[in-house]
């Protein structure tokens, strides 16, 4: 068999292959976005373990522009206020998302986060979320919260407990408006688009 040959056949089965794994990442995807939270015993665990497995996937399927690094080769996830959410956004240092380490911040202050890539604002600071998001308005921060009216609010992404279902809400207008780019597959996955023309 000739180096060509040999060649096309090697190239036909990295496609094929790349397809495969793309197919089941899409499948990972669609399966842990649908998933149920547990019963009432184990509901608050369930669901902040649910909810730090999804601010793990929406690092994955975001794009971030390079100047959100400013040269470090880290992943910056963080939350502001007290958050139920630390242990769990904790346990993901270490991992690798995009290529970079991801290491874990708590804040007490908007303006303390500023160089992180993705922050969950705590309940906590639900009544100043307005003030928050003013800080991070020309930043290409990633803000999630798990408040069902925080991108009508100007958040990015909502985390909502829906009839015993986490299911997430994106305002594509703000991602956008930072040079944020959701994949078209996370934004198949969610409930509703806030700022689609």
């Amino acid at each position: 068999m000739g180096l060509l040959a040999v060649n096309t056949i090697l190239l036909a089965l990295r496609k094929r292959t790349h397809c495969l794994w793309q197919r089941g990442a899409q499948l990972f995807v669609i399966l842990l976005f649908s998933l149920p939270v547990s019963g009432h015993a184990e509901r608050t665990s369930s669901e902040n373990n649910l909810k730090s497995a999804f601010i793990f996937n929406f690092a994955k399927y975001v794009e971030w522009p390079d100047s959100a690094f400013n040269g470090k080769g880290t992943f910056c996830i963080a939350t502001l206020g007290r958050s139920p959410l630390d242990k769990e956004l904790a346990s993901l240092s270490g991992k690798s998302v995009q290529g970079r380490d991801i290491v874990f911040r708590q804040f007490n202050s908007p303006e303390e986060a500023t160089q992180c890539q993705v922050l969950f604002i705590s309940r906590s600071e639900v009544s100043r979320v307005e003030a928050i998001l003013d800080v991070f308005k020309d930043l290409p921060v990633l803000t999630i919260a798990d408040l069902d009216d925080f991108c009508r609010r100007g958040g990015m992404l909502s985390l909502v407990n829906e009839n015993g279902k986490i299911v997430f809400d994106v305002n594509i207008l703000e991602t956008q408006r930072v040079r944020l780019k959701p994949n078209p597959q996370l934004l198949r996955l969610t409930r509703k688009i806030y700022g689609r023309s």
